[in-house]
């Protein structure tokens, strides 16, 4: 300290000061460090930061952001290596606080409380050193940057972020090993083909330009012949510059991809690829399909992957006209399409709508606005008219919380198209319910019937009796499904068969005991010796009566060789 005595001010104390003017810095740094270790001891509450661990383009929580209660705290004690400024205790948790005023906490430290594995938070006092300490309480326990230098849960987090690393490469396998089985590659075909598309490439003496082998093939569900002879005579008469996807749409709207092969990603086509198929994605095959014309001589590919004929006047001449009627035409043309988009929305949903302030805005998720795209290339334009024809397509085919609109006022179309379709899927739900409910009765009903037919009386006791033959389902239970009335049915028809033979045995036997007592009656005098050698044990059965044993004509025969041979009173 040095004394000050001067003429204005009363005397006292002040603190030396540094070379560069400054006044002492550490009894400032030393009051500020002891006066957040008090606070947070007396208010016993913190807020701690987020923490998040990352990888690539993924990232896991590890803590989220929140301010903690704790029960206890313990300053400048010795926590196994090194001595915290603050421990905070809460039930069996601890977690140690560190305020950095000059020097932030440094490596050793760190690592032994990564040892330690306990967590630690440092609170950065550094822009809080010349505020008067009254001030900054809170700012202190809530508002100052802090750091995690270590928390127990990162680990766990890593292990876990590392797990979606491999479940998604391993779900990329699968993906991969599903595309591959269901890719069947079409190859060209020999001899006559037929179709109109056929025919029109031949009138236009053409043959030569069709039923070319090419990569992607197999994305196409028609013959190689039909999809290539469509794409040529689309190209013939297109009357601007014709490119791939022009070929491709041309396609897709005759319906003729498949759609499983339209969206895949480039690194799925990769693997394919690589795993020796002839693959292309469609629009690549297309590509590939035209550059073998113009491999024949028959087409141009111009430097922005357009494709013409060779015909240079032609192409000339289209070239010019097309760019000086560009502009207009743009702008009617997407003055068209969002009258069309918008002309039949409610008055009060559109009044407010200006088309000339739209078309030069900015679109989001687009470089430039519309006027820009007037300007610039066909591709980015055709695009462009594709995406915003198609916006009220997509709202009644494909409604979706955030479906581009493109700035057009069709939010309120997109709500009661959403509404409708939730109402839609709803009904259909509730109908299918009642059709299956319908169909399971239509079911059971058969099959009482059919039981009834022919067990008769018997009939509801094997309807709800288990049955083997169901897997242990009783008949009517399994008839809730269409499969199940078959096997009750098949069920039934063996049941009924058993039934019929039992009854037909009973049949016999019955005659044939009839018989044998008639027999026996005609060797007795006495009726009552006959009964009572139709009920005697003989050994020559196997210890069974006449009564017994018989069960149809030969086993009737047998036990009359036992009679007396002739009539007997005893």
């Amino acid at each position: 300290m040095v004394a000050k005595k001067g003429e204005v001010q009363a005397h006292h104390f002040a603190h030396q000061s540094a070379r560069d003017g400054n006044s002492c810095l550490s009894a400032g740094e030393t009051a500020l460090h002891k006066f957040a270790k008090e606070v947070l001891n007396e208010r016993l509450e913190i807020a701690i930061p987020e923490m998040f661990v990352s990888a690539a383009e993924d990232r896991e929580l590890v803590a989220p952001a929140t301010t903690i209660k704790f029960e206890n705290a313990r300053l400048e004690v010795r926590n196994g290596m090194i001595v915290p400024d603050v421990v905070l205790e809460l039930r069996d948790r601890r977690l140690l606080v560190e305020f950095k005023v000059t020097h932030a906490s440094d490596e050793t430290k760190i690592d032994q409380i990564r040892e330690m594995n306990v967590g630690a938070v440092e609170v950065d006092l550094s822009q809080y050193r010349d505020r008067p300490l009254k001030e900054i309480g809170d700012d202190i326990l809530y508002n100052a940057p802090r750091i995690w230098l270590h928390n127990p849960r990162e680990d766990a987090a890593r292990a876990r972020l590392e797990q979606r690393v491999r479940q998604r490469a391993a779900d990329f396998q699968r993906e991969v090993a599903s595309l591959q089985a269901i890719y069947r590659h079409r190859w060209p075909v020999n001899g006559e083909r037929d179709g109109s598309n056929a025919t029109a490439i031949r009138q236009n003496g053409l043959c030569e330009a069709v039923n070319l082998a090419v990569d992607g093939a197999g994305c196409f569900l028609v013959p190689v012949v039909e999809w290539q002879t469509a794409v040529a005579l689309d190209l013939i008469a297109s009357q601007k510059p014709f490119r791939t996807r022009n070929g491709l749409n041309g396609l897709l709207r005759r319906g003729w991809v498949d759609r499983r092969f339209t969206s895949l990603r480039d690194d799925h086509a990769r693997a394919l690829k690589d795993a020796g198929l002839p693959f292309a994605l469609p629009g690549k095959a297309v590509e590939l399909y035209l550059r073998k014309l113009k491999k024949l001589g028959l087409l141009h590919c111009g430097a922005t992957e357009t494709w013409t004929t060779t015909s240079l006047l032609r192409s000339k001449l289209e070239a010019a006209k097309e760019l000086r009627e560009r502009p207009a035409k743009r702008r009617a043309q997407i003055e068209n399409i969002v009258r069309d988009q918008i002309g039949d929305l409610p008055e009060s949903e559109t009044d407010s709508f200006d088309f000339d302030a739209w078309i030069a805005s900015p679109l989001a998720d687009r470089q430039g606005s519309v006027e820009d795209a007037i300007q610039g290339e066909e591709a980015a334009w055709t695009a462009l008219c594709h995406d915003i024809s198609h916006i009220r397509t997509n709202i009644r085919f494909s409604p979706r919380s955030n479906l581009h609109l493109f700035g057009l006022p069709c939010v309120g179309e997109l709500g009661r198209m959403l509404k409708q379709k939730a109402d839609e899927a709803e009904q259909r739900e509730t109908a299918k319910r009642q059709r299956e409910q319908a169909e399971a009765e239509v079911r059971l009903r058969l099959l009482t019937e059919r039981a009834v037919h022919y067990l008769g009386d018997t009939a509801s006791i094997w309807l709800n009796a288990r049955n083997v033959a169901l897997n242990g389902l009783t008949p009517f239970e399994a008839a809730s499904s269409s499969t199940g009335l078959d096997a009750a049915i098949e069920a039934l028809n063996r049941k009924a068969r058993e039934l019929e033979l039992a009854y037909q045995a009973l049949q016999r036997k019955q005659k044939a005991v009839a018989e044998l007592e008639k027999q026996a009656m005609s060797r007795y005098y006495d009726p009552e010796l006959a009964a009572l050698w139709m009920r005697s044990s003989r050994p020559e059965l196997g210890g069974k009566s006449p009564l017994e044993f018989t069960c149809d004509e030969a086993t009737r025969n047998r036990c009359a060789e036992y009679l007396p041979k002739r009539r007997s009173r005893r």
